[in-house]
């Protein structure tokens, strides 16, 4: 069993406009449409997230984009809206986030976040009664941010789909790499393989959240049973430092075990170069556990898989 020392990613993060020349692919990063189960949907983030046909999407420019919001209405948008009498709720909507001058920095006119949401906040009841559920979703990873709207037919999808980058719905969760910073929804749990001392570490405690899905589910002893046989085995066994291909193989062991009870599990992992400038550089390794309750995020896919990006993903346990 090997890990692979190809570099993946080497500048900082940045935020740039939705469709910008000079924007790396991200499916040279990711391929996001494989890890959902959507046969007919829309591309978001410039095609690394897929939703599915229900789901009509606005890409929101991160610098400036209230002008774009104002003056252009894209068609999916508009015909989901005018089919649930809902277009003029969308023109207020729209017409206080561009009045609200706090949504936004006054130098770029970069989006914020929380302000965004208060104004949403207050026709969150006006397109629930048609039936559709608005959203603000944001992704970020090491090539980028992405923010874009979901209007969502709660009627049609029937409780199959939830924004899993829905920023009101992010529980607190993060896992800091040295270039991005990676965000979980509420529905998920979350415990970080440390590369030093890691196996002691996972011993040690239980990260709250964990801790909570696995009262819910029943699930304490299962976890433990996991936890030792990821200790034991999910290093190598000269350097005791977490190897993704044992991690793999072993939790494939797990996997029915935790579904059983409704919750999926995933291995993740991701690598980043960390350059020293003339002196070369080295790479540093983020892995970490993601535990899925079903019941909260049916559709939650990992940003990071493995089956498609060896080098820089999660495998389902």
């Amino acid at each position: 069993m090997t890990i692979t020392n190809e570099v993946v990613e080497t500048k900082l993060e940045e935020e740039f406009y939705i469709g910008e020349e000079g924007v790396d692919d991200p499916l040279e990063e990711i391929n996001g449409v494989a890890l959902q189960d959507f046969q007919e949907g829309t591309e978001v983030a410039n095609g690394s997230y897929v939703v599915p046909k229900e789901v009509a999407v606005e890409e929101l420019k991160n610098y400036g984009g209230q002008k774009d919001l104002k003056d252009k209405c894209p068609d999916d948008v508009r015909k989901m809206l005018q089919e649930k009498s809902l277009f003029h709720v969308y023109d207020h909507f729209v017409q206080s986030i561009v009045d609200t001058k706090t949504t936004r920095g006054s130098l770029l006119g970069k989006w914020k976040d929380q302000q965004f949401i208060s104004v949403l906040d207050q026709f969150r009841d006006d397109f629930t009664a048609k039936g559709v559920k608005v959203a603000l979703c944001k992704r970020k990873s090491g090539k980028g941010t992405y923010r874009w709207l979901e209007f969502i037919d709660v009627e049609k999808l029937d409780g199959s789909y939830v924004p899993q980058y829905d920023v009101s719905n992010f529980s607190g969760q993060i896992i800091k790499t040295c270039h991005t910073k990676l965000e979980f929804p509420n529905g998920v749990a979350v415990e970080e393989l440390k590369q030093w001392g890691g196996r002691e570490k996972l011993k040690e405690k239980i990260p709250i959240h964990v801790e909570k899905m696995l009262q819910k589910y029943d699930l304490i002893i299962e976890y433990k049973q996991m936890v030792d046989h990821v200790v034991e085995a999910g290093v190598g066994c000269r350097s005791k430092m977490w190897k993704i291909d044992n991690l793999r193989e072993l939790m494939e062991v797990y996997k029915p075990m935790f579904s059983a009870k409704g919750v999926d599990s995933f291995v993740c992992h991701k690598e980043e170069y960390i350059s020293h400038g003339q002196y070369g550089g080295h790479t540093e390794y983020f892995r970490w556990i993601e535990f899925v309750d079903r019941a909260e995020q049916p559709s939650y896919q990992p940003q990071r898989d493995a089956e498609t990006k060896k080098d820089d993903g999660c495998v389902v346990m």
